[in-house]
């Protein structure tokens, strides 16, 4: 099937060129993806769409996963974070041979589910201050709370936190007022849930410029990020410009990609000619 309304820019081939037509599920998936796509606040709408497409999960296939971490991402920004977790937890996957949309959607739902249980320990420490005047200088410390109080031990891949205590740099005698906790995995920088304001979804985009005829699959992409726009070739599991390319759909009107972070999903689709 050709693809239509899409021009390639001077020089390049007409992408969809003997390919095979979309599959049912790929077309479930940009169902529930083009909801997103058009509004990314528009939390309730794509909640609804996601869940009428997973409501049908067998239509979904491989692309179940990313479609339950996407419907989670927005349960978590509209407020609802059991049912976030709820999601997240069912993407996950301990299988080593599974397709790399499922390995690469159980990453991303351990890192947002190990922000959710670094909320619970920040919870647990500030407990464990307004009963003891000062933070514990080690996690084990908090064993002290009441059952239902205590947190986590290790974040969702399995590590111990990272745990610190830290003193002022002028008020020298005031000890244990304050920490640094994070997760090994995600890092510093990110492991805080308030690290990723849910106002706007990734801020990475990706178009496909050409589809170059080799085995594996390889794909010119544009990628604009925090660095700028950039132009590279990658086959499947390959980075460019810190975006790495997981699937081209079987018509070529876009491919799954994800953060470098794992963060966020990034369905490029073909550049438009101007």
């Amino acid at each position: 099937m050709l693809m239509k309304n899409y021009l390639l820019l001077p020089g390049l081939f007409l992408l969809c060129l003997e390919l095979c037509a979309a599959t049912p599920q790929e077309e479930a998936f940009m169902r529930a993806w083009s909801a997103h796509a058009r509004d990314t606040a528009a939390h309730r709408a794509v909640i609804d769409t996601c869940q009428s497409v997973m409501d049908r999960a067998s239509t979904l296939g491989e692309f179940l996963p990313v479609v339950k971490t996407l419907a989670a991402w927005h349960l978590l920004a509209d407020g609802h974070q059991a049912d976030a977790v709820r999601i997240f937890e069912s993407a996950l996957s301990t299988d080593k041979g599974a397709p790399p949309l499922t390995r690469y959607a159980d990453t991303m739902a351990r890192r947002w589910l190990t922000r959710l249980d670094h909320l619970k320990v920040e919870k647990a420490l500030a407990t464990y201050h307004a009963d003891n005047v000062e933070y514990p200088g080690a996690l084990s410390q908090l064993t002290a709370l009441v059952k239902y109080k205590q947190p986590p031990n290790t974040d969702r891949f399995g590590d111990p936190w990272v745990y610190q205590t830290e003193a002022f740099s002028k008020l020298r005698n005031t000890a244990n007022q304050r920490y640094k906790l994070y997760s090994k995995t995600v890092g510093q920088r990110l492991t805080p849930l308030r690290a990723l304001p849910f106002s706007a979804y990734g801020g990475k985009s990706a178009s496909i410029v050409s589809r170059k005829a080799t085995t594996p699959v390889s794909i010119e992409f544009e990628t604009v990020s925090e660095t700028g726009k950039r132009r590279g070739l990658a086959t499947e599991s390959g980075i460019v410009n810190g975006i790495r390319f997981l699937r081209l759909s079987s018509d070529a009107s876009f491919a799954i990609m994800i953060d470098g972070d794992c963060d966020f999903w990034i369905v490029a689709t073909p550049v438009r000619s101007r």
